[in-house]
């Protein structure tokens, strides 16, 4: 090899070394940008492309993807992908449910993000609003979904919602939320106030047995 191209390429070989290293020692600042496939999810639940399935609830219509809603609950996968009759029906009437808590569970199962945590988007951050909710993912399936409620009901639990907040607790097999909510009365304050409401008196006449828990649980301090 002539000492020309011999001098060419050490050249060569130089130039890509300090090309990689200086590559190599370039900061990459704050990484990766999160996530925004949940956002790209809210824009097609809301344009409605592609849409293959129709849920009429409470007489309004709402369209979806069979393919999105079975990805995320098993119940939905059963109900539009199996040999049930929904599977071949393009438009599906649901009971049980109002409009409003339909809304927030189907745009929960595009973007992942609980109703009251995302922008412009008009859903109520009532105590009732979360129960209802709660008690329609139970019914889907929706896991996530019912540790959020459940977390947002304690987050504002207080002696008048506390009654109504363990009923629904109870009914939907929330076991965690269930002993926060009797915590919450093992506090002698709390429960002297808590008794006297209506979501109390609701409370001990669906579930009578809940009275002895809570009894326990104030004559034993909280232990």
């Amino acid at each position: 090899m002539s000492g020309a191209a011999s001098m060419f390429q050490f050249d060569y070989c130089c130039s890509i070394h300090a090309a990689v290293q200086g590559f190599a020692q370039q900061p990459l600042g704050r990484g990766p940008a999160a996530s925004d496939i949940g956002r790209h999810l809210g824009v097609l639940l809301d344009s409605k492309d592609g849409s293959d399935v129709s849920f009429v609830v409470g007489g309004e219509a709402f369209a979806a993807h069979r393919a999105v809603l079975a990805a995320r609950s098993p119940v939905f996968k059963a109900q539009l992908l199996g040999s049930m009759a929904d599977a071949k029906m393009p438009s599906i009437t649901l009971q049980e449910i109002v409009p409003v808590t339909f809304k927030a569970m189907l745009r929960f199962m595009y973007t992942d993000v609980l109703p009251g945590d995302e922008e412009n988007v008009d859903l109520p951050t009532t105590e009732a609003f979360y129960q209802d909710l709660l008690a329609a993912v139970d019914r889907f399936a929706l896991d996530r979904l019912k540790l959020l409620c459940a977390k947002r009901l304690w987050d504002d639990v207080s002696v008048d919602t506390v009654g109504a907040t363990l009923a629904c607790a109870e009914t939907h097999s929330c076991p965690e939320l269930k002993m926060k909510c009797i915590d919450f009365f093992a506090d002698e304050k709390n429960f002297k106030k808590a008794v006297l409401t209506d979501g109390f008196a609701q409370l001990v006449h669906k579930f009578p047995s809940i009275l002895a828990e809570l009894r326990d649980k104030v004559e034993g301090g909280g232990a």
